[in-house]
């Protein structure tokens, strides 16, 4: 991963970003990813670049009813370059940003059919619990969560 630049999120990474979305998603992410979290969420999201062009990004932020609670909102890797530790490596920056401001939790959450995000949060070492209709009717989701540092554990 010598080749990687690690920086912040910025306004101007949106077109990016949202150019290739759905593709890596493989399906459209539609709004979950709105321009706001990266013009004014910035400074805590993890923008992952190699040759100049985007292999992953994370869009979080620290809570402001909560402010030990850090929250991921939205996270993705080029599927060309999934098994090298860039989803790890997009969790540990954000988890430092957010420790460093003060966050002593992280939050996310997974759709119960997607068992690979929900196996990438064990690996990680959070736990979470069903919420029914957590984000909407028949929305159920899998909300974990963990301390931080991630290096504590």
């Amino acid at each position: 991963m010598s080749d990687l630049i690690v920086r912040e999120v910025r306004g101007s990474d949106f077109a990016a970003a949202r150019e290739r979305a759905d593709d890596w998603m493989g399906r459209p992410v539609g709004l979950v990813m709105h321009r706001l979290f990266f013009e004014q969420l910035g400074p805590h999201g993890v923008w992952l670049e190699s040759d100049d062009e985007p292999v992953g990004f994370l869009l979080g932020l620290i809570s402001v009813a909560e402010p030990d609670l850090a929250y991921v909102h939205f996270h993705i890797v080029d599927p060309a370059r999934r098994g090298e530790g860039l989803g790890t490596r997009l969790y540990h920056e954000f988890g430092a940003r957010a420790h460093a401001a003060g966050a002593t939790r992280v939050r996310a959450l997974a759709p119960l059919w997607n068992a690979p995000s929900i196996a990438f949060h064990e690996r990680l070492g959070f736990a979470g619990d069903v919420r029914p209709d957590y984000v909407g009717p028949g929305e159920d989701r899998r909300v974990f969560e963990r301390a931080l540092p991630f290096e504590n554990r």
